[in-house]
């Protein structure tokens, strides 16, 4: 009997065909899986997921308002200088300011020994962990602190990844026998998203990196604008304290150390030349010609200190002539007075000592005893001659021309000396108006001074039409005098010397009463920038505090407490603690 043929197998169809791995889903089946598995983004706490955007610093004040930094690594610092990690181009913030450190699961903020102190919602702190919303104040400048917003992840849990792999809802048997496979395919995902958050964090540090960079160079090149500009204008002092920044945040840049070099080297140049020209408003010339010597001739500011010696012979001259002219009628006092700065800065001058020696010879014998105070008081109380009286109405009431007519008319040795004294004055206001005309307001106003010399001689301590017109005059001049020179921080010692003049000789002259006030403003706040930068750059604040000191007049509270941080800086009291 033949063997039974066994029965054609049926030919498997293509889908059956394929391989398959052993217990687990088909490659189709697996591949929508993951597809699935990457849409729905299944995390669980306790295993690697992506992290949220750490916390990060936000600039609500000073120079870079706006900019934000995100706390990438576990230490931030902050502060001016370009090695920080956070550059804040800020003169009221500290080289190495402050430091935000992550410790545990918390940020601390801690204070480097800055110059300005740090303050975290209005209290000054050393160290302070912080907390979302806190604020950051260093000098001029103010940071928040603003933590991650939480995310909340949503996705299917294992028994969905199987059905899908599947295809159908997997028995309990299959889906013990598949879980470690699928766990498998979880650590994989898991260990490539990792890999690709470390790659990414790394390529968001260095483009933080660099384009803190590049923020510093435009930081820098604007600075360095800025300082150019203040250079073209003469502001030597400004424009070093803008370079000096540039230079800090663009170390390489050699143009930036060029104009810093030459700034440095002329603003205590251009610093001496505000205190010669200081000291020439208050007529002390050794002082202006003291402080002249210390500008080299190839200096840039050569010229300037060529204009302060032309004025500096020209007031030297001038007041040789007005000490002869006080000598020869009778006002010995008056021209010893003058002479004393004149012989300070130049004792063999021959002229100045031809009057010494003049005034030397008519004072009375030193036998004779002086007048009693009646006697002084009688002889100034003592009527005039009438010829005399006639000459004073006619000068008190404004008559210039009347008073030189009545004095050239009269013939005695009283009315002779007011004859030269009233042609004096009437040269003088001549000389002083042409002057003006021409802009020359320091010429004009020592020929102002002349008159009111002169005025005093012939008035007797009385005050007339004319001298009040002298004084107003001042007044304008000196005011004009301040108003151009307040552009300048080296200029606001003679600025408010001017100002003060000309509310002496005009109390309610506006201008120089809204010109000292913006001094006193002013004088303050360079005050405080010496202050701030006392700890970090000690020749700067001392010259921050010289330059209050010269300003304000004595006794003034500001200039107080610059004289006292000024004695500290070079060492003459003890440092605080």
């Amino acid at each position: 009997m033949p063997s039974a043929k066994p029965p054609p197998r049926k030919p498997l169809s293509p889908a059956k065909s394929e391989h398959t791995h052993p217990g687990g889903p088909a490659p189709d089946v697996l591949e929508k899986a993951r597809h699935e598995l990457d849409a729905t983004r299944v995390y669980d706490k306790s295993k690697a997921r992506p992290r949220a955007e750490g916390p990060k610093l936000v600039v609500t004040a000073g120079p870079r308002k706006g900019g934000e930094f995100i706390l990438s690594e576990p230490r931030t610092s902050v502060g001016r200088g370009s090695d920080n990690s956070v550059v804040i181009p800020d003169i009221s913030v500290s080289r190495q300011h402050v430091v935000v450190e992550k410790q545990g699961e918390r940020w601390v903020l801690l204070d480097q020994g800055s110059g300005n102190g740090t303050r975290v919602n209005g209290r000054p702190v050393d160290r302070h962990a912080l907390q979302h919303g806190d604020q950051i104040a260093m000098g001029d400048t103010v940071v928040q602190f603003v933590e991650p917003g939480g995310a909340v992840a949503h996705g299917a849990n294992t028994a969905q990844v199987s059905r899908l792999a599947a295809g159908k809802p997997p028995k309990r048997g299959s889906l013990k026998k598949r879980a470690p496979l699928y766990l498998a395919i979880l650590a994989a995902l898991a260990l490539v998203l990792a890999v690709g958050m470390v790659r990414r964090a790394q390529r968001a540090r260095f483009e933080a990196e660099s384009a803190a960079g590049n923020e510093s160079r435009a930081l820098a090149a604007q600075r360095f604008d800025e300082g150019v500009a203040l250079l073209k204008q003469g502001h030597w002092v400004e424009a070093r304290d803008k370079l000096k920044i540039a230079a800090e945040l663009d170390r390489r840049d050699p143009e930036i150390a060029r104009y810093l070099e030459s700034a440095e080297a002329e603003a205590p140049r251009a610093e001496a030349l505000a205190a010669a020209r200081a000291a020439m408003s208050r007529k002390d010339y050794a002082a202006a010609r003291g402080a002249l010597a210390g500008v080299p001739d190839d200096s840039a500011l050569a010229e300037g200190v060529q204009q302060i010696q032309q004025e500096l012979r020209a007031a030297l001259e001038t007041a040789v002539r007005e000490a002869r002219a006080r000598a020869e009628a009778g006002d010995s006092r008056g021209a010893a007075e003058l002479l004393e700065p004149v012989l300070a800065v130049e004792p063999s001058r021959a002229d100045a000592l031809a009057v010494k020696e003049a005034i030397g010879a008519r004072k009375p014998p030193a036998t004779a005893p002086p007048p009693r105070r009646e006697e002084r008081r009688r002889a100034v109380e003592a009527p005039p001659a009438a010829d005399v009286a006639a000459i004073l109405d006619s000068y008190l009431a404004g008559d210039l021309g009347a008073a030189i007519q009545k004095a050239e008319s009269a013939r005695s040795e009283r009315t002779g000396r007011l004859l030269r004294e009233l042609k004096q004055f009437d040269s003088s206001c001549k000389d002083a108006q042409a002057k003006q005309q021409a802009k020359n307001f320091g010429a004009a106003i020592r020929a102002f001074e002349q008159a009111a010399s002169a005025d005093r001689a012939i008035a007797q301590g009385k005050e007339g039409k004319l001298a009040r017109e002298v004084h107003k005059a001042l007044g304008a001049l000196h005011a004009q005098l301040a108003a151009l020179q307040l552009g300048s921080d080296e200029a606001l010692p003679a600025a408010a010397t001017h100002l003060r003049a000309a509310l002496q000789n005009d109390p309610a002259n506006e201008q120089a009463q809204t010109g000292l006030h913006e001094v006193g403003e002013r004088a303050k706040e360079i005050y405080l920038r010496g202050y701030v930068a006392k700890d970090s750059d000690a020749e700067s604040a001392r010259k921050a505090f010289k330059l209050v000191i010269e300003t304000l007049p004595a006794g003034d509270e500001t200039a107080e407490k610059a004289r006292r941080w000024l004695d500290k800086l070079e060492g003459k009291v003890a440092k605080e603690e």
